[in-house]
């Protein structure tokens, strides 16, 4: 008898608690990802505007409690098109087209936050940190910042020119758009 009123209570108190985090989806036309590679002949860039995601935020304590971004391997766009063929063979984006990232344990410091998640990308998943500044407003949230990733980490083999290998690193700047 007395069971059943406890039980009934913590359900009561989860669903209660669950309904508090806000689901904010991201403004694909308002975001960005970008990366820039360097060779020893010329550095460029790459940039996506076509990434999706999505972000649980708890307004109780003005957090953001969990963040999942998916984007397309294809959708990378350096302005050269034989750059951009080249680069869908050596990340064999046909066999990996997406590249996701998923976190669920976030720190705010003073100026920014630390964003501690998975990458899966190229079929390997590594954890990985992003720094971001964040913004919000009544009903936005931007999060931007930089981070940088080593792609023999994730078994690609740094594509040559010249007889000379591009850089291991990569560096991504990401600005992006969240709205209730």
């Amino acid at each position: 008898m007395f069971k059943l009123p406890v039980s009934l209570f913590f359900l009561l108190f989860i669903q209660i608690s669950l309904a508090q985090n806000q689901k904010w989806k991201l403004n694909s036309s308002q975001s960005q990802i970008s990366y820039e590679a360097i060779h020893l002949l010329h550095p460029w860039e790459g940039v996506n505007k076509h990434v999706k995601g999505v972000l649980l935020f708890d307004p109780a304590v003005d957090e953001i409690k969990e963040i999942a971004i998916l984007t397309q391997v294809r959708d990378f766009d350096s302005k050269n098109s034989g750059r951009d063929a080249h680069a869908l063979e050596v990340l064999e984006a046909l066999s990996f087209p997406e590249v996701r990232f998923y976190a669920n344990l976030i720190e705010y410091k003073k100026d920014s936050i630390l964003i501690h998640g998975q990458f899966d990308f190229h079929g390997v998943t590594k954890n990985q940190t992003l720094i971001a500044k964040h913004k919000i407003s009544l009903n936005k949230m931007n999060l931007s910042g930089t981070f940088t990733l080593k792609i023999t980490d994730y078994g690609i083999k740094p594509p040559s020119f010249m007889m000379v290998k591009m850089e291991d690193l990569l560096n991504f700047k990401f600005n992006l758009t969240f709205e209730k």
